[in-house]
């Protein structure tokens, strides 16, 4: 029995091999989707003194810029990591990675 469940996840972990950088770009997105909030109002907080075209400058340069090389940046990094994961392990712990996500987001009330 333990052969098998051991076949089957690491059958599941050669399947997902190839899908590591969307899987981690997935990853990436789903937590700024979760923190973006906290992100854009700590910056509305930091900047809300400024004149009407700082901000927007820095509207547009935070997203354009800050959330697109972050997203680039953090997907590599963690698509690196999961390369790191042996086969065997890593379909459990893409589930688990996404479980806990979900989990914060209703805990948060985003879902």
């Amino acid at each position: 029995m333990k052969a098998l469940i051991l076949s089957a996840l690491n059958e599941l972990g050669l399947w997902c091999r190839p899908y590591q950088y969307q899987i981690a770009l997935a990853i990436i997105a789903t937590l700024l989707v979760i923190f973006g909030n906290d992100i854009n109002a700590s910056i509305k907080k930091l900047l809300s003194k400024q004149h009407l075209i700082v901000r927007l400058c820095a509207f547009i340069f935070i997203c354009a810029v800050g959330y697109g090389l972050l997203t680039v940046w953090l997907t590599s990094l963690l698509a690196a990591q999961l390369a790191n994961i042996p086969t065997v392990y890593l379909a459990p712990a893409i589930v688990v990675i996404f479980a806990a996500l979900a989990l914060y987001a209703q805990k948060q009330r985003h879902i």
